[in-house]
């Protein structure tokens, strides 16, 4: 018996930290999906260290907000407070919620996320899927359908019909005497597990929120680097039966629904 996890790490290019903990869990093998912020601060830092890489299947992280307090950045394209999308200094808000009020239109959106999918092609990023930063497509009437057909036109795979989630994944693999246990629990064969990896470093302990503080988010995503890149874990994940696999690999699921 085998169960596939579509193994996923977020938000390449939104620091250096990121960029290189990202770097470090794709070089140990068992994450093969990376989703890329193109409007992130060091993008053009993630081309460097990763674009190149036919191992890995990247995909285009839709950016519309930016959620931290003080670590922020900007749509790619020209947009005022009118648009709905950034504050008063050009930044994007805080949350998708936020578009319930601000009401921006589809087609600002949609050229937004346009711009963002040929930036990182021109970064030579092989873009082969599509997901959102915090779910934006939940926030905006309408948006789900536009990005399942951009989805269509650009020939990526929408991954709105990956979503199962592996309960207690992270837990399990934190105590390797529990796997067998753990994966005799599991009752489907295909699981999609999303990651945050990030070294420990300045720019991490920069982000947080009034709720979240910046050393809680560093303590967390290193420790996700150090996890998924332990050979020891790697090696029981794979004789326990679980396979590391790219969205391309995947077998589409039911799509959730908005």
């Amino acid at each position: 018996m085998m169960i596939k996890l579509i193994t996923r790490s977020d938000d390449l290019g939104s620091s250096i930290s990121a960029n290189e903990g990202i770097k470090v869990i794709c070089d140990a093998g068992f994450f093969k999906n990376v989703s890329v912020m193109a409007p992130g601060p060091y993008v053009e830092h993630a081309a460097e260290l990763l674009a190149g890489r036919s191992d890995i299947c990247f995909g285009i992280h839709m950016t519309l907000n930016a959620e931290w307090d003080k670590v922020k950045w900007k749509p790619l394209t020209n947009l005022g407070t009118d648009s709905g999308l950034v504050d008063e200094n050009g930044f994007f808000l805080n949350s998708p919620q936020l578009f319930r009020e601000t009401n921006p239109s589809l087609d600002v959106i949609m050229n937004e996320i346009s711009v963002q999918y040929d930036r990182l092609i021109e970064l030579g990023f092989d873009i082969k899927y599509i997901d959102s930063h915090m779910m934006s497509e939940f926030c905006v009437p309408g948006m789900d359908d536009a990005v399942k057909n951009f989805a269509v036109e650009k020939g990526l795979i929408d991954h709105m019909y990956f979503y199962n989630d592996p309960p207690g994944f992270y837990e399990a693999c934190n105590n390797l005497a529990a796997l067998p246990g753990y994966f005799e629990s599991l009752t489907d064969e295909q699981y999609l597990v999303v990651m945050h990896p990030a070294l420990y470093g300045d720019d991490m302990l920069l982000t947080g929120t009034a709720d979240t503080p910046g050393e809680e988010i560093a303590k967390g995503r290193s420790a996700e680097v150090k996890l998924f890149s332990d050979p020891v874990l790697i090696k029981a994940l794979t004789d326990q039966g679980f396979r590391g696999i790219r969205y391309d690999e995947a077998k589409p699921l039911k799509r959730m629904n908005i």
